[in-house]
């Protein structure tokens, strides 16, 4: 039976809800929940007990004030959608539940065989067997993503990859350092897009399996009228990009439904 660690990290929320879409999609497959979250949440002992998690990291939020002086220019969202401290969040969050999973898989010599990036807060909006036909083709360097919500980019919210292919997001800060010295815009999705293109690294989508966050459609929307907090401003290298991963992520859709129909 293949290994699944399942990295759970930064906040957590509305996580009692999406206890049935993990072992939904995991059916039949080991997981184990590695998490990292942040140390001043209240509701750590209750999350850890009901996804029955033993292994279990409580780390602490940094200030990105240095980091956020480096940032030039952001879409039209940032402050809307997304804010630019919280891109540094995750990414922080997830490197040290990278850095949790190795000195486990060291100390207990144990081999998995994939590694997903999971929110506690998102669901499934379509059946999840094309996912798992999908990942027993994964291979080497190759990144399994769900079909929606890519926004300017790459879904963000949920992914999975050999194991080893996963460790290349542990030099994200060094990318994301070069990335801001060359003033390219700070988007997430967009970010993560160009992440995985510098390092060679192939996308997959899985056929119809689509995901949301819990309580998207009803969230207020007085935050519309809020300005960016940086330039909103995309080079002409980024908006060449931009369209590229669009079109990319079109194009796979596409693909992937004729592959389907001429089954």
């Amino acid at each position: 039976m293949k290994k699944v660690a399942v990295l759970i990290s930064g906040n957590i929320r509305l996580y009692e809800k999406n206890l049935d879409f993990l072992k939904k999609i995991f059916d039949e497959i080991e997981i184990t929940i590695i998490s990292s979250v942040w140390d001043h949440q209240e509701n750590i002992e209750k999350f850890k007990n009901l996804y029955q998690i033993k292994k279990l990291n409580k780390i602490k939020e940094k200030n990105w004030s240095d980091e956020l002086e480096k940032v030039t220019y952001v879409t039209g969202e940032e402050n809307r959608s997304y804010k630019i401290e919280n891109i540094f969040h995750m990414w922080f969050s997830i490197i040290e539940n990278i850095k949790f999973l190795k000195n486990i898989s060291e100390k207990e010599e144990t081999n998995f065989d994939y590694v997903c990036r999971f929110r506690s807060d998102i669901f499934e909006i379509n059946q999840s067997n094309f996912f798992k036909k999908e990942l027993t083709k994964l291979k080497e360097k190759e990144i399994l993503f769900p079909c929606n919500n890519h926004y300017r980019g790459l879904n963000d919210m949920f992914f999975i990859t050999k194991y080893e292919t996963f460790l290349n997001f542990e030099n994200m800060f060094n990318y994301i350092d070069n990335f801001l010295d060359q003033k390219r815009v700070f988007n997430p999705e967009y970010l993560l897009y160009c992440f995985v293109k510098n390092n060679d690294l192939k996308i997959k989508l899985a056929h119809n399996f689509a995901i949301e966050l819990f309580g998207l459609k009803t969230k207020s929307h007085d935050n519309n009228n809020l300005k960016p907090r940086k330039k909103a401003f995309i080079l002409f290298r980024d908006r060449i990009n931009l369209k590229i991963a669009k079109y990319t992520i079109r194009f796979l859709n596409k693909r992937n439904k004729l592959k389907y129909l001429l089954k």
